[in-house]
């Protein structure tokens, strides 16, 4: 699926979400960015098949050396919640849950690259958990076509 149109899909849905959260008294709403970093500069608490699977997954963004976001999809701070994660699961390395359940929240839209890793993971478990998922298709994104359709 076109990286292109999956940010342009994704900013649209933030962009949603962040109006119903500041115009609808909260509603439930909440945008949370969940993204690769590494809690140590030298990438050692990062997952097994994180580590590995090459450089690419081994050396995280960390402390030293922050992630980085798209100009049109940046965390407001304050407003929007992050959420580091070390694993291809965001529910296996953070406290993800814990925070969901915090803001009485029951159901989840999930979008996000990888759409047959992350994306599937982090669905899974959601379910497993006992959230309401729904993915948002042309908001996610794989390296190819048959990926992307897993």
């Amino acid at each position: 699926i076109g990286f292109p149109r999956m940010i342009k899909n994704t900013k649209r849905l933030v962009d949603a979400v962040r109006f119903n959260r500041d115009n609808r008294d909260g509603c439930g709403s909440e945008v949370i960015f969940t993204y690769l970093e590494a809690l140590t500069d030298d990438s050692r608490d990062v997952s097994l098949d994180y580590k590995l699977s090459g450089p690419l997954l081994s050396n995280l963004p960390n402390p030293s050396a922050p992630a980085k976001f798209l100009p049109d999809l940046t965390p407001i701070s304050g407003k929007d919640i992050c959420v580091p994660k070390t694993s291809c699961s965001v529910f296996t390395s953070t406290n993800l849950n814990y925070i969901l359940r915090n803001l009485n929240i029951e159901q989840i839209v999930v979008c996000g690259q990888l759409t047959d890793q992350c994306v599937e993971s982090a669905v899974r478990d959601a379910a497993d958990l006992g959230y309401f998922v729904s993915v948002v298709e042309d908001a996610c994104g794989a390296k190819t076509e048959d990926c992307h359709r897993k």
